[in-house]
């Protein structure tokens, strides 16, 4: 019989500490909203294991990512390719172990984190139980929008300033909407846990960053806990949200979400944890025996190097730093580094996992919705769920439409937007290759 083990571990740093999901960093000064987690589940059928692991973090490494994943398979016999640790993605998480725009790294609280992922991931697989699983879909269309907007001159713009709402026409895609649950239950019927899939950007608290938060992810995990129990556990993977967050601009109804709340990360999670219930109403069957396999591969991209231009633009720059905004300064410190010792090619992990009715697509880096989209669509099973920022991140993997743009997203950068044009017709051909090998197992 199907056995699964759960943990989790508090990963959150003391008051006072960086938060680096910006281009500035801000100096937490109030106490956390809610716990950072690593939340683990491990699962095992007759010695036929996988472990998934998701990180309040905003991003790992994909060194890092790889080594959680080593060390845990280390301290548990369980096979490098059976281990999958993502981050959520929270822009109000703990610092990481590499310069992230003008945040410095701070290798004690990224090694904290570290810490917190291996100790989750080796204690969930030393927890295990019989147990079954039930699976679930549904929709939640309420908070996620495309935040990238064609503009009345031909340009494509990311969060578009309203001051101008007339210049705005629609945006360049539709979010994913799709919410996937999996339930766990123990030998005796009771709930363990949820894993929960769904695809909207973590940066819900807009200027207000003055705490550590889990973000929407956190508040979906409390709101489970008061439904269904404190002991259960959840785990929350990001889907592909690399060009979605909570902001309605087409319709400009608030400045946090179009709820119209000011704490719209509670309010997300609150809606979140009653989609989640209504589709778990429906999970009926239970699995006791489901298939468990894992196929890792790796492809390789070609990178993208900053041009002469965007040399001399940073020089320019670099002439009165102070007066130009934080954007610019980061992009401008970066383009003045040396690159010359960098990879023109990029390793690129696609990693896939069967776990019952579910095909998982794990990819390293933040996902527009389009390729995940093409993914689903032509994927052999019926239920493919994307996981971003699982085993490490490249940045953003975007469509030919925004790389040919001057959006954010696709402006060239280390940890931004560094690989080439074609990445993202690769990823999905060769995630597609890999799916229809994990079908024939």
């Amino acid at each position: 019989m199907l056995k699964v083990g759960f943990s989790e571990f508090d990963i959150t740093p003391a008051v006072g500490k960086l938060i680096p999901g910006g281009f500035e960093p801000c100096h937490t000064s109030e106490p956390a909203r809610g716990k950072l987690l690593a939340t683990a589940a491990a699962f095992d059928l007759n010695g036929n294991s996988l472990i998934l692991v998701s990180v309040d973090h905003l991003s790992f490494h994909t060194n890092t990512a790889d080594r959680i994943r080593r060390r845990i398979s280390d301290a548990t016999g369980v096979p490098f390719d059976r281990i999958l640790v993502a981050a959520t993605h929270t822009h109000t998480g703990g610092q990481t172990d590499y310069q992230l725009w003008l945040c410095p790294p701070d290798l004690e609280i990224a090694s904290m984190t570290e810490e917190g992922a291996v100790t989750a991931g080796i204690s969930a697989f030393g927890n295990l139980s019989e147990a079954a699983i039930g699976i679930g879909a549904g929709e939640e269309n309420r908070y996620s929008f495309c935040r990238d907007i064609y503009m009345t001159d031909g340009s494509i713009k990311m969060n578009p300033n309203r001051a101008h709402p007339e210049l705005m026409i629609e945006p360049v895609d539709t979010p994913d909407y799709a919410v996937n649950v999996m339930r766990i239950d123990s030998a005796e019927g009771e709930v363990r846990g949820f894993i929960v899939n769904y695809a909207n950007h973590p940066d819900c608290h807009a200027k207000n960053k003055k705490s550590f938060s889990a973000d929407f992810p956190g508040a979906l995990r409390r709101g489970l806990k008061r439904v269904y129990g404190e002991d259960i556990f959840v785990l929350f993977f990001n889907g592909t949200a690399g060009d979605i967050n909570c902001i309605d601009w087409m319709r400009s109804t608030s400045d946090s979400y179009y709820g119209g709340t000011k704490n719209a990360p509670e309010a997300i999670g609150a809606g979140l944890t009653s989609t989640v219930v209504e589709i778990n109403a429906n999970i009926k069957a239970t699995e006791s025996a489901p298939e468990i396999t894992a196929i890792s591969k790796n492809i390789t991209l070609a990178r993208r190097y900053k041009t002469d231009a965007d040399l001399k633009w940073a020089q320019e720059i670099a002439k009165d730093m102070a007066s130009h905004n934080a954007k610019d300064r980061a992009f401008a410190t970066e383009y003045l580094e040396d690159d010359s010792d960098v990879s023109p090619e990029i390793e690129f992990e696609i990693h896939t996992v069967r776990l019952g009715d579910w095909a998982i697509v794990g990819l390293p880096s933040e996902i527009f919705t389009d390729i995940g989209r093409r993914i689903k669509t032509a994927s052999p099973f019926k239920n493919t769920l994307i996981f971003e920022l699982a085993n490490g991140t490249h940045g953003y993997i975007s469509t030919k439409t925004l790389h040919e743009s001057t959006a954010y997203e696709s402006t060239v950068s280390k940890v931004n937007a560094c690989t080439a044009k074609d990445s993202a017709d690769r990823i999905v051909a060769a995630a597609l290759r890999q799916l229809e090998e994990l079908k024939n197992v």
